[in-house]
């Protein structure tokens, strides 16, 4: 290590100049980093839910939806202004490029049409559009097919909506909501409300409430920099560990922008992460810069000049090796979630771990070159890290070999374990806003007064060609609505069947049977087409009339109430289908519900992967198994508490909140390989002081580096109206607090009493 940091200062300029050469490329590539939701890289592609994702889109050109619905301030049923603004809307959307056309619905749509008598032994279809200045007409219209009511027109004639489908956009939904928003805005006046929901709608703000990481992470680097400050009260102890972290942040992000992955929502936070480890790996060494510079000017008769170089040389040679081995350790247990099926922890993993590399690699080259350039500090040199770091760790000090830490610590564990059993997993988009938000208030509205706002679909095939227009599938399908209709949640259901009873009744008079015969079936079907556009039916039913599509309006997007849903599904089809009928589920609420089922197995395996990586290399870097556990038992501690906040604050453990944990195990490994290292090489040296030595070199440094990431994610908690950021900056400034505290308390005391044989050796 001695000789590889001295070659490092021997060629100084050659390093400062391929650092400044890489840095400017990552900046090219970094402006090329997007933020963006991509429901594939989030959900379990194995999953049923979402394996069918592919059906609803190629047979039945269903896509995520997006809902506008407008009701008049004042004013009577089917107000002509609201009628004409549904009209502009409509036919703005129709210009997207995005838009799946078949899927467009609304008054004045083309494929939303009355099934109506003709007076003789047919029906006609026409549509809707021709009445609408037509009131009584219009009303009389939609009275005779309730199929549109409460999906875009409310039961009173009052709200009128636009039901849009799109596919998604490279750009993220954000995308496409953002087109939209200057057609909706333009029908915005004080004669009309206008209300906004859909999936679309909540996976694009989440995206653009996710674009407050622009404002934030400067921030937060002013945050982490005024902590620097605190801490050395120089110039170098402020501006150089922030250098270190903004040139890892940048590296990453370039690295990121260059292989054309984007950030998602759950990710985007990761830079404050990269922020705060790479200060924290350049306190540790410039700590210890500081205490080597002191004593070899006080000690030796070099020059200034002489003694900054030796200085870097030796604190970097010392640290280092114990830098590299924390950093492998957790840039490991971070990469090694690529395993796992789920793209959005693969990025996190990635994300991180390559982040915490390139810090590394900065501290070891371009940070020894640029020290060994500046001028050396002015002596004496006042005690670094002081302030509150001092009072606290008086306070550990003071307090190592006594009870009162085990008690603590066993009380906020038994706590915890009482919090972790009430941990709900969920995955809600609309749980992710605040009940004040305009995206919340509006989706309520809307559930109030419609169908609902989101879509469950149930596609039943029945392996045959022609085989739904067999009545049994038919009545099968009806029996399933029915009883679907009953459930708290689901505003209304629609399906072929109601198309063929609204047909019957016209060709019959008969209200709400459905045709007695297969042929009856063909034949209405067929005079649908005649007078009816071809894909007024595409979502319902495919070509073949093999497969149908029944659609679910619910209020609710909780998985529970989903998971619910589907497994009543399940019990009412094996009764009312019969033998070789298959059924599927998806839309945008099953697969959150999916991802749900996932969810336990994936984050335990997540956590338990992280947890052998670390333990399996600290064992080998202390070659000893003890050593391996003391580092872990901070960790452990840390997760518990984790789960156990989530359960006592009533925060559900998701995509985002399920990220944590990694996050506490790797950064938290490398308070403990700090720690025992330099215990290690002062117990050698000085047995009595070793501990106190410790804490106020060692110690003070990871304490600076859980203040930095929690004061990082700190921040966060000003993201008013997304709970998913303020969910953030909770867990993670506990967790990060928890972590270090544990170890400063837990891990120096055993060391102290029981003197392990690893502490013997170099």
């Amino acid at each position: 290590m001695i000789v590889f940091i001295q070659s490092v200062i021997k060629l100084r300029i050659w390093a400062i100049s391929l650092t400044f050469l890489l840095t400017v490329l990552a900046i090219f590539y970094a402006t090329q980093l997007r933020i963006i939701i991509d429901p594939a890289a989030i959900l379990p592609a194995s999953h049923p839910f979402v394996s069918s994702k592919s059906t609803l889109e190629n047979v039945f050109s269903e896509y995520y939806s997006y809902v506008v619905a407008i009701e008049p301030k004042s004013g009577t049923q089917a107000d002509p202004e609201v009628l004409q603004k549904i009209q502009r809307i409509t036919s703005e959307l129709k210009k997207d490029n995005g838009l799946v056309k078949s899927t467009l619905l609304s008054i004045s749509s083309q494929n939303a049409k009355a099934i109506l008598d003709n007076g003789s032994e047919s029906f006609e279809v026409r549509p809707f559009y021709n009445v609408l200045n037509q009131a009584d007409k219009l009303k009389a219209w939609l009275d005779s097919n309730p199929i549109y009511t409460d999906a875009i027109v409310s039961s009173d004639k009052k709200i009128f909506t636009v039901l849009a489908q799109f596919k998604p956009d490279p750009q993220g939904y954000g995308a496409i909501v953002k087109r939209i928003q200057p057609i909706i805005d333009k029908e915005r006046d004080d004669r009309v409300n206008i209300y906004l929901s859909g999936h679309i709608n909540f996976l694009g703000q989440i995206e653009l409430y996710s674009e407050r990481m622009v404002i934030l992470v400067p921030i937060a680097v002013v945050l982490i920099a005024l902590l620097l400050f605190d801490a050395f009260r120089s110039v170098q102890g402020l501006l150089l560990p922030l250098l270190t972290a903004n040139l890892a942040l940048i590296w990453v992000l370039g690295i990121m922008g260059a292989s054309g992955i984007p950030l998602d929502v759950f990710n985007a936070t990761t830079p404050i992460l990269i922020l705060a480890i790479a200060a924290g790996h350049a306190v540790q060494i410039l700590k210890r810069y500081y205490e080597e510079y002191q004593q070899l000017r006080f000690n030796t008769q070099l020059t200034p000049e002489q003694a900054n170089k030796a200085a870097v040389i030796v604190s970097v040679s010392k640290v280092g090796r114990y830098m590299i081995a924390a950093s492998l350790i957790a840039a490991m247990g971070f990469l090694s979630l690529t395993v796992f099926e789920i793209k959005t922890v693969k990025t996190f993993g990635i994300f991180t771990g390559v982040g915490i590399l390139c810090t590394l690699l900065i501290e070891l080259t371009f940070m020894p070159a640029l020290r060994s350039c500046l001028k050396p500090p002015k002596l004496p040199t006042e005690q670094r890290l002081n302030g509150v770091w001092n009072v606290v760790i008086g306070f550990i000090v003071g307090r190592a070999m006594t009870r009162s830490f085990v008690i603590f610590w066993l009380l906020i564990i038994g706590l915890a374990i009482v919090g972790a059993s009430r941990v709900q997993i969920e995955n809600s988009n609309k749980a992710n806003f605040a009940d004040w938000t305009t995206v919340r208030q509006d989706d309520a509205l809307i559930n109030q007064r419609l169908g609902g706002t989101q879509t469950f679909y149930i596609m039943i095939d029945t392996g045959q060609v022609d085989g739904i227009n067999q009545p049994a599938i038919l009545n099968g399908i009806a029996t399933l609505q029915n009883q679907l209709a009953t459930t708290v949640g689901v505003g209304k259901t629609v399906s072929i069947v109601d198309f063929l009873k609204r047909m019957n009744q016209a060709m019959q008079g008969k209200a709400n049977i459905l045709p007695e015969t297969s042929e009856q079936v063909g034949q209405y079907l067929l005079m649908y087409s005649m007078s009816g556009e071809p894909d007024d039916l595409k979502s319902y039913l495919d070509f073949n009339h093999q497969r149908a599509n029944l659609k679910v309006f619910v209020q609710r997007d909780d998985s529970s109430f989903i998971l619910a849903l589907v497994a009543q599904a399940q019990q009412i089809a094996a009764q009312v289908f019969p033998p070789g009928v298959t059924v599927q589920f998806g839309g945008g609420v099953a697969e959150a519900a999916a991802l749900n089922e996932v969810l336990v197995h994936d984050k335990l395996l997540n956590i338990l992967q992280i947890i052998v990586v670390v333990f399996i290399a600290s064992c080998l870097l202390f070659r000893s198994f003890i050593a391996g556990l003391l580092v872990l038992l901070p960790l452990l501690i840390s997760v518990v508490t984790n789960f156990g906040i989530l359960g006592l604050f009533g925060i559900p453990l998701n995509i985002a909140t399920s990220l944590i944990s990694a996050m506490a195990v790797g950064i938290g490994a490398d308070y403990a390989i700090y720690l025992i290292s330099r215990y290690r090489e002062e117990y050698l040296r000085d047995p009595i002081n070793a501990l106190s030595v410790t804490l106020n070199s060692a110690g003070k440094a990871c304490l600076y580096v859980a203040a930095s990431v929690a004061v990082g994610y700190g921040v966060l908690a000003f993201s008013f109206g997304f709970k998913v950021h303020q969910w953030l900056a909770l867990l993670i400034a506990s967790a990060m607090f928890v972590s270090v505290f544990a170890a400063l308390t837990l891990i120096p005391a055993i060391l102290q009493r029981f003197h392990p044989k690893f502490l013997n050796r170099m």
